[in-house]
């Protein structure tokens, strides 16, 4: 039989400012309440998963009984104010927010009931994983990151256009060159035809006036 934790037991854990995680286990019997102390930063979020166990004689193990539940409170020692309230099934989770640095105290206690009254060994095995998050601010962490991420976008969507913008230019500039292009094609091929022609004629006329001239000298 496991040794059984004193009542309203107390434990200190001293927490840096970054993430912490701390696992332990403890045993109570049914209706003891367990505490523990947590140093903590103002403002740092604080989460945890619980699981509970029965001890059954007849197995010589513990195992889990849905009967159980669970009472888990939070209290902010520097204010006198308690932080969380929370009644649970036999495992869950569970979070609260440091309203003050300082000491908090973390306290769980187990209940259960079976058919035939009271949990039959009145011994629970009490798993806790407390985790330390970084300091809560409301969600303004988040919005300035969506807000950086909506800029970045913004950015983008901006170059983006300005590339479209580019490429639409340079196809306009390729549509005038092509323009252009066939342009002077065009004027080159009329123009040697105009050529063609001045020089066709200039040709015929210099014969005939060349054959006149030899007709009239009567050299053929």
């Amino acid at each position: 039989m496991p040794r059984l934790a004193a009542t309203a037991g107390l434990l200190l854990v001293l927490l840096a400012l970054a993430n912490l995680s701390t696992a332990l286990h403890f045993y109570l019997r049914d209706g003891e309440q367990q505490c523990f102390l947590e140093e903590l930063p103002k403002g740092f979020l604080v989460t945890g998963h619980y699981k509970t166990e029965e001890w059954r004689e007849a197995d010589k193990r513990y195992i889990e009984n849905p009967a159980i539940s669970v009472s888990l409170t939070a209290d902010d020692n520097y204010a006198a104010h308690r932080v969380m309230s929370q009644k649970g099934a036999s495992q869950g989770k569970f979070s609260f927010t440091a309203g003050n640095a300082g000491e908090h105290t973390l306290c769980v206690q187990a209940h259960g009931m079976q058919a035939g009254g009271w949990l039959t060994s009145s011994i629970v095995k009490f798993t806790l994983d407390i985790s330390i998050g970084e300091a809560d601010d409301g969600g303004r962490s988040a919005i300035e990151k969506i807000k950086d991420i909506s800029h970045r976008i913004r950015v983008l969507n901006a170059q983006l256009e300005e590339i479209k913008t580019e490429q639409k230019y340079q196809r306009t500039r390729e549509l005038e060159f092509d323009s252009v292009t066939s342009s002077i094609k065009r004027r080159v091929i009329y123009w040697a035809f105009i050529q063609l022609t001045i020089v066709g004629a200039v040709c015929y006329w210099q014969l005939r006036h060349l054959r006149r001239f030899f007709e009239a000298k009567k050299l053929v």
